[in-house]
């Protein structure tokens, strides 16, 4: 149901970590520039640095920027990568009782080769009487929540150009 869009996901990940990765003599990447504590709260010192003194940018751009540092954007890749795992290894609810199991539950849910096969014989069932498969949200949500869940990680990414199409692949 999401394979399109993990694979979407795994490959914008894949991009932000090689950029991150790749070597920088860019003026604007500077030893100099921390974060400290003011008046205001914490911000960027941005020291002395050629792009801050002759680029034209106002001190919230270059705070900006001074934030993008490639550090971050690998520790920002993990924590996703991280929450994409999660939701991939989410698992259907598993009942001993065959009518509270989720219909799209499997062996790799915890289910035993007796349940499972009590399972198929219902949801076969239910195709023949509803006419249709039976869904994980009539029962445990697990899909909807992992669909969500990768909505939202895509969500930064709505402006590539194969974005709209990893969001409707998986839904037909």
């Amino acid at each position: 149901m999401t394979d399109a869009l993990a694979a979407f996901l795994k490959a914008r990940l894949d991009e932000d970590e090689q950029t991150a990765n790749a070597p920088s003599s860019a003026v604007w990447a500077s030893p100099e520039w921390r974060f400290t504590d003011g008046d205001d709260g914490p911000f960027v010192d941005l020291g002395t640095n050629q792009l801050a003194e002759g680029s034209g940018l106002n001190a919230a751009e270059l705070e900006h920027i001074a934030r993008q540092d490639p550090a971050r954007t690998l520790r920002e890749v993990e924590a996703k990568r991280g929450l994409l795992d999660a939701a991939l290894t989410d698992r259907h609810h598993v009942s001993a009782d065959q009518y509270e199991t989720c219909p799209r539950a499997t062996a790799a849910d915890g289910l035993d080769e007796t349940t499972l096969a009590a399972l198929e014989d219902l949801n076969e069932e239910r195709r023949q009487e509803d006419g249709v498969e039976p869904k994980c949200w009539d029962s445990c949500g697990r899909d909807a929540r992992v669909r969500r869940t990768l909505e939202l990680l895509a969500l930064p990414h709505s402006d590539h150009p194969e974005y709209e199409e990893a969001l409707t692949a998986d839904q037909a």
